[in-house]
């Protein structure tokens, strides 16, 4: 993290008073933000213990962020998304003593933990120490049951994911990035925060725009991209399809130059259809284990269907089909877990084509029919993805007849007629025979990212009334 703290103390005495960060309250210059990490790390010399992030983003977040990494600290940021009961394992887990908010109502049923105000510290006129390394943050994934886990990561992982994103993304003071995805995600922290100061671009926040990733209207995203005119951003499927269904026949703006897409997958189809609009999109992936991102698609060489050549500095390997990372991104472990390997292996099936890498599915996902034939759900889902309207999908065996049913996630009406044309070149086994229309606000159903919860829809596919699937003639006859 030394080069994001060297590129703020040099912004601070070079451009003082040009703007860093703007969110709905305000904005902070780079002076002020030196200033107001300086002062708030200095308060946090004397906290000991992990201490977590109670705020929902903005400029307020940044510097709790930059301060408490400045400070050398280990931070939990304590994603608003999270439902109560996973916020309190996170607290427990993590041993969290002291927590940086500006809402101490949130916390008003734990009175042992110590509450700072980051809006309170005095910002004093004092440059910035020199960064002596050593901080932590540990960042919990969803996950797909049970309770989150912490990954641990700390200078070493961040600096290698920064330096080589920069690469990729080649920012520099002339960007504005629109932070669209919530900062306690790992991959809007990089991107949104360290990034745009290595770079010395500005970041702009849009809560109401954020919203649009949980079900809100779609509106406030929109005039977000047309108001502010941003040159990048970076968002997850579900939200990009959104976006390019309420543009309808108008272009995005023309300022975009690098639009990054990750968190799940998404079909070639949607790729095609944004550019076709002028959103400059390109696929990525990666995993928290490994510092968020480990291939990207880049700028003239863009190739929807893949996630890019991998990051330069990271090796990728296929053992048996599974995707194996190596190199300086790879976590230090989980958090009250034994250390993790020089390699990580991802859970996720691929192959290559050429040199970039394709993601075929989790393995842990995979089905497997009543006649034996293995189906990658995703491989069915991201047919029915491409259609903006449809926020998500998962495919699943029912118990009582092994059945395999699609839940559909939709924000407007969609036919079955339509869904079957959708998977109309699948092979037949693959073909699902039972369908449950669902919205985004199905209780637990979609993570953050718009992928979705594999044991929820598990419940649904064998609790709830479905509707029929016809196989058709072009199915049969593949």
């Amino acid at each position: 993290m030394k080069q994001v703290f060297d590129a703020l103390k040099r912004h601070s005495q070079t451009r003082p008073d040009d703007i860093a960060f703007e969110d709905d309250t305000g904005q902070i210059s780079w002076r002020e933000l030196a200033m107001r990490v300086e002062s708030l790390a200095r308060a946090l010399d004397a906290v000991d213990g992990t201490i977590g992030i109670g705020l929902a983003g903005g400029i307020d977040y940044v510097v709790a962020d930059l301060a408490l990494t400045f400070s050398g600290k280990r931070q939990v940021p304590l994603p608003f998304f999270f439902s109560t009961a996973q916020n309190a394992h996170v607290l427990m887990d993590s041993k969290v003593s002291t927590v940086v908010t500006s809402n101490p109502d949130l916390f008003s049923a734990l009175p042992h933990l110590k509450l700072i105000n980051p809006v309170a510290i005095p910002s004093e006129n004092c440059a910035l120490r020199p960064y002596a390394g050593g901080a932590e943050r540990i960042i919990y994934t969803s996950g797909s049951s049970g309770n989150p886990k912490g990954v641990v990561l700390g200078d070493r992982q961040l600096d290698a994911s920064i330096s080589a994103l920069s690469r990729v993304i080649a920012a520099d003071a002339s960007d504005i990035h629109l932070s669209i995805l919530p900062l306690a995600q790992l991959l809007e922290q990089i991107c949104g925060i360290f990034l745009p100061i290595v770079a010395g671009a500005k970041t702009v926040f849009r809560f109401e725009a954020t919203k649009s990733l949980f079900g809100a209207p779609i509106e406030p995203l929109v005039d977000a991209f047309e108001t502010i005119r941003p040159t990048t951003s970076l968002l997850a499927p579900a939200i990009l399809g959104r976006w390019v269904d309420a543009l309808a026949t108008c272009k995005a703006p023309d300022s975009l130059r690098f639009v990054a897409v990750g968190g799940a997958s998404s079909s070639p189809s949607l790729i095609n259809a944004a550019q076709d609009i002028g959103i400059p999109v390109h696929e990525g992936y990666g995993l928290s284990e490994c510092c968020a991102v480990v291939a990207m698609n880049r700028p003239g060489n863009n190739h929807p269907g893949t996630v890019g050549p991998v990051l330069d500095g990271l090796s990728v390997s296929l053992e048996n089909g599974e995707i194996v990372v190596s190199g300086p991104t790879v976590m230090h472990g989980y958090l009250n877990d034994d250390p993790a390997p020089n390699v990580w292996h991802t859970g996720d099936q691929g192959h290559f084509e050429g040199d970039r890498l394709v993601v075929d599915g989790r393995k842990d996902a995979l089905l497997v029919t009543g006649a034996g034939r293995n189906i990658s759900p995703e491989w069915v889902e991201q047919r029915v993805n491409a259609d903006p309207r449809i926020v998500s999908s998962a495919l699943g065996i029912r118990r009582s007849d092994g059945a395999l049913v699609l839940i559909v996630v939709a924000v407007a009406p969609v036919l079955s007629g339509e869904i079957e044309t959708y998977l109309s070149d699948l092979p037949t086994y693959a073909q699902p025979t039972a369908l449950i229309m669902t919205d985004p606000t199905e209780a637990g159903l979609l993570f953050p990212a718009g992928t979705p919860n594999r044991s929820v829809a598990a419940s649904l596919i064998n609790t709830r009334a479905t509707q029929s699937l016809n196989v058709t003639p072009e199915s049969i006859a593949s």
